[in-house]
């Protein structure tokens, strides 16, 4: 399974907290990125039907490190995760798992270091934010050949359609009412 793979299916991936995630499942989303679960909680959690990618930095109760990123992959099977570090990049890759490295861009010293950070990490995705950036894709896409999601702010149809228009292959959108739309199905090639 790749992230272009995934987002072959629909370009909506679910940012859902662990409540809400039987609402994901049953959206048309094509993924879903667990948003502050505790591990304990992630025990007791029947299969993920969509590919689950876990915020590694914001689950409590495992510690961010290559045995932490074992012990989940061996305990709840997730597709992949989310994390702004990069050496839990490296581990998760490590552990055959799909590597989303998020990133905040707040200026443009913070743009560079961002670039060269991904350049060196080499996740298989970047998740962008503040999502309502839409004019930052081009700039990112002369600089890296990967997948890029937006995220963050995004709460309208419109905004979200302004993502794709400037090239994103995907956004992560936390409003259950963009969960099931279907913009432009399909990865734009990169």
């Amino acid at each position: 399974m790749t992230i272009e793979s995934i987002l072959s299916v629909n370009r909506i991936i679910a940012a859902s907290q662990l409540k809400d995630i039987e609402i994901a499942e049953k959206s048309l989303c094509s993924a879903i990125i667990l948003m502050n679960a505790k591990l304990s909680e992630l025990m007791h959690l029947q299969k993920v039907k969509k590919p689950l990618f876990i915020h590694i930095d914001l689950l409590k109760g495992l510690k961010n490190d290559k045995d932490g990123i074992a012990s989940l992959k061996s305990m709840i099977h997730p597709t992949g995760i989310v994390t702004t570090k990069g050496n839990l990049i490296e581990a998760a890759k490590k552990e055959g798992l799909l590597t989303i490295q998020r990133i905040f861009l707040i200026d443009t010293n913070s743009l560079k270091t961002a670039i060269q950070n991904i350049k060196d990490n080499r996740p298989d995705a970047i998740e962008v934010m503040p999502g309502i950036a839409p004019s930052i894709v081009k700039t990112l896409k002369q600089e890296l050949d990967i997948p890029i999601i937006l995220a963050g702010l995004i709460s309208t149809k419109e905004v979200m359609l302004q993502a794709f228009d400037a090239g994103a292959e995907a956004v992560s959108l936390s409003n259950q009412l963009l969960w099931s739309e279907t913009p432009k199905v399909g990865i734009k090639t990169i």
